[in-house]
């Protein structure tokens, strides 16, 4: 039987989003209007492993085509941060930021030419994201019609869009779409997004379709960054939750930029400062607006009891929420579950820290520079990864871990690069998901039975799509079968070369082989059928 996939977090949807949203009509009248549609890609640079803003890792065709048939879809609108200058300051850095101002100012082009290279945005939709007319609501709301506008349907064959208008490209293009059929083309294909756990269960049991989850990014997309009032949020969570044909099953609640509810975790490599300012509440914790809107999302109210007005849970995922913030909300999650109310916790795209604490990681903030690690050189120390007593949180409420696929994220380093490029493979994949295992075994906190639980909480989380620089041998989708063997060879090779507590369990290649398969597919397609809104 061919070995099936999912993916906790990735973006499906978002080059095609972004190149059809300004231009809806023109991509109608070709029928290329389409969730399905191909945007053309930078073929040398998938086959190098570079950053993937330049091709596509996750499009719905490379789903079809690699056999993944969960795939937990985030819908996020881009925020503004990313296209608008920089003001310069004085004091600190002060000729570097005249200097990067200068490059970035709205009143010249540079930096819109840098947007669209560096992350292949159209300028139209630059254009859009820097005007007036740009929110995050509204555009939350266009993006959810654009991806279901197909769920349930059964295309007999996707488009293909080539952007741009030199002749040479387009031939080009055309004659790689017949060397490399699986990265352009799919036939009689379908996604599905559950309503209800009913049709989760079908979608699931139907291998001729992607079921397809909804998430959303960033709780900047509620819009609160232009509301009058919390009310309002809390208007539009009620909204969400009954209103749209589908169910949000979580929310990553922080991201890149201040959501004026929590603190973010320190994200963005020392060269984005060339572009980026994501200082403002970086590293902070929650205001009480924030302590509100997640007592909302997750139904519970100011008793931390379980509240049925409140609609179904949505879930909250903790990737990017500063060490700061997610100590608060593990409290209020150990509050829930003194009730006898378990909150799952997910980490969708991350991977392991090397610090023990929350609090060392509150105290270590200042030391986040490019190619900090832990101790062992191995583990990207910043707080965006998952310390032990996140893991310990996470297995202890029966959440989900999902392994990101960025190499910085993971712990590469320019040392690695240089001296140990090998590492950029299976190796630093292994390397991390035995961490977080062994992290788990070694929790004075945890019993046996939830240290072992520990093997059920890991899954893929890629970030495909959310422009990654990811582990070299593995650009795309279409190569978790490949992955997946290596990791069968490395966790088999682990368990034959001495005893080891947390490899125990597995006492022949057919036991690595289930473990893996789990890691594939089986561990997230449990987690959403226990957890799915009714």
């Amino acid at each position: 039987m061919r070995r099936k996939f999912s993916d906790l977090h990735c973006h499906n949807h978002m080059r095609a989003h972004f190149q059809m949203q300004e231009k809806e009509r023109k991509f109608r009248r070709s029928d290329k209007f389409s969730p399905w549609t191909v945007i053309a890609s930078n073929r040398r640079n998938y086959q190098a492993g570079k950053m993937g803003a330049s091709y596509s890792q996750m499009d719905l065709v490379k789903c079809w085509n690699s056999n993944l048939r969960l795939t937990f879809n985030s819908l996020y609108p881009l925020e503004r941060e990313f296209v608008k200058g920089m003001k310069p300051q004085f004091g600190e850095d002060k000729w570097y930021k005249f200097l990067i101002a200068f490059a970035t100012s709205h009143k010249l082009p540079l930096r819109d030419f840098i947007q669209v290279a560096y992350m292949r945005i159209p300028d139209t939709a630059v254009d859009f994201f820097q005007s007036p007319e740009y929110d995050y609501w509204e555009s939350l709301n266009r993006e959810l019609e654009f991806v279901s506008m197909d769920s349930g349907k059964v295309i007999h064959k996707n488009e293909i869009h080539i952007p741009g208008k030199f002749i040479g490209r387009k031939k080009a293009e055309m004659r790689r779409m017949q060397q490399f059929p699986k990265s352009y083309i799919a036939k009689k294909a379908s996604y599905k997004i559950p309503a209800n756990k009913s049709e989760l269960e079908a979608s699931l049991s139907d291998d001729q379709e992607i079921t397809m989850i909804l998430t959303i990014e960033g709780a900047h997309a509620l819009g609160t960054d232009r509301v009058g009032s919390i009310e309002e949020i809390s208007d539009r969570i009620h909204f969400i939750k009954n209103v749209w044909k589908f169910p949000v099953f979580f929310i990553t609640f922080a991201h890149h930029f201040d959501n004026h509810l929590c603190g973010h975790a320190h994200s963005i490599p020392d060269t984005g400062k060339l572009l980026l300012n994501q200082r403002k509440r970086m590293n902070g914790g929650f205001n009480n607006d924030g302590r509100r809107v997640i007592k909302e999302l997750l139904s519970i109210d100011s008793n931390f009891e379980r509240d049925s007005n409140l609609g179904y849970r949505i879930l909250i995922d903790v990737k990017h929420m500063s060490a700061r913030s997610r100590k608060e909300f593990y409290s209020l999650v150990n509050k829930c579950l003194q009730k006898g109310d378990r909150i799952p916790v997910i980490a969708s795209h991350c991977a392991y820290s090397g610090i023990s604490t929350l609090d060392k990681h509150i105290g270590l903030e200042d030391k986040e520079k490019d190619d900090y690690t832990d101790p062992s050189g191995k583990f990207n120390a910043w707080n965006i990864n998952m310390c032990d007593e996140d893991i310990e949180m996470i297995v202890k409420t029966k959440g989900l871990f999902g392994l990101s696929f960025d190499q910085r994220i993971l712990g590469i380093t320019k040392k690695d690069l240089k001296e140990n490029p090998n590492r950029n493979g299976i190796q630093l994949i292994w390397e991390n998901l035995e961490a977080i295992i062994q992290s788990a075994y070694s929790s004075p906190n945890l019993s046996e039975e939830e240290k072992e639980q520990v093997w059920k909480c890991l899954t893929i989380g890629t970030d495909f799509e959310g422009l990654i620089d990811p582990v070299d041998p593995y650009p795309s989708a279409l190569e978790f079968e490949l992955m997946a063997n290596n990791l069968v060879f490395s966790i088999d090779q682990a368990r034959k070369s001495g005893s080891k507590a947390h490899l125990a369990h597995l006492q022949s290649r057919e036991d690595v082989v289930t473990a893996v398969d789990d890691f594939c597919f089986g561990n997230a397609e449990r987690f959403v059928l226990e957890n799915y809104p009714e």
